[in-house]
């Protein structure tokens, strides 16, 4: 597979531009290879300051959410990517920066997952990109969140979130949970388990988390 990768950012916002990025072309032999590349992406910006503030801005300003709710932090995190940026197809895979992906305000699924976890890693939540991999050429990535439950604010615990865990074979370690943060759906962040979701329609979705 060939991908094109979106150039280096500043720290500062880069300016709109009509020309192109700096890309150069990858090849991954395998779906881990290309999650272990976009959390190398993340672990890179989550110290960003311009991802930081607006992580900051979207769970304070934004969501009103209290200090040390991580559950409120990461679904508002979630759900303003979902309402702010705009997804679209891509002709050839570009891996943008999350920068980029903020600046511009659009992307497919794997620059929402670097930007959501950039977001969430910037202001102390840890996330997992979970990838889903059909039968065929269709596969699909999104982030989780790892965050303690204790007292959970307004956002009540989601009760599907044992079934994700067992779909994907991982260990949850107390007093966690993990949740699904796919901005690419119809549906509101947090109310929606994509890998329950393909289960229930016949699919049996293969599942690689780093």
């Amino acid at each position: 597979m060939i991908y094109e990768q979106g150039g280096d950012d500043d720290e500062a916002t880069p300016a709109p531009s009509s020309e192109p990025p700096s890309v150069r072309r990858m090849v991954f032999p395998s779906q881990a290879a290309q999650i272990a590349w976009l959390r190398q992406m993340v672990d890179r910006y989550k110290g960003n300051q311009l991802i930081r503030h607006k992580a900051v801005d979207i769970v304070f300003r934004w969501a009103g959410c209290e200090p040390k709710q991580k559950l409120c932090h990461a679904i508002a995190i979630g759900r303003w990517v979902q309402k702010h940026i705009r997804y679209i197809n891509e002709g050839v895979e570009t891996f943008q920066s999350p920068v980029r992906t903020l600046t511009w305000r659009h992307g497919d699924c794997d620059d929402f997952t670097t930007l959501i976890a950039s977001l969430l890693e910037s202001i102390g939540i840890k996330s997992e990109l979970v990838g889903l991999e059909w039968r065929g050429m269709y596969r699909h990535i999104f982030p989780r969140a790892i965050v303690p439950l204790g007292r959970l604010g307004p956002i009540r615990r989601v009760d599907f979130t044992s079934k994700l865990l067992a779909a994907c074979g991982l260990p949850l370690p107390s007093p966690a949970a993990r949740i699904p943060l796919d901005a690419t759906l119809a549906a509101p962040v947090g109310t929606q388990n994509p890998i329950r979701t393909a289960i229930l329609r016949g699919d049996k979705p293969r599942t690689l988390a780093l």
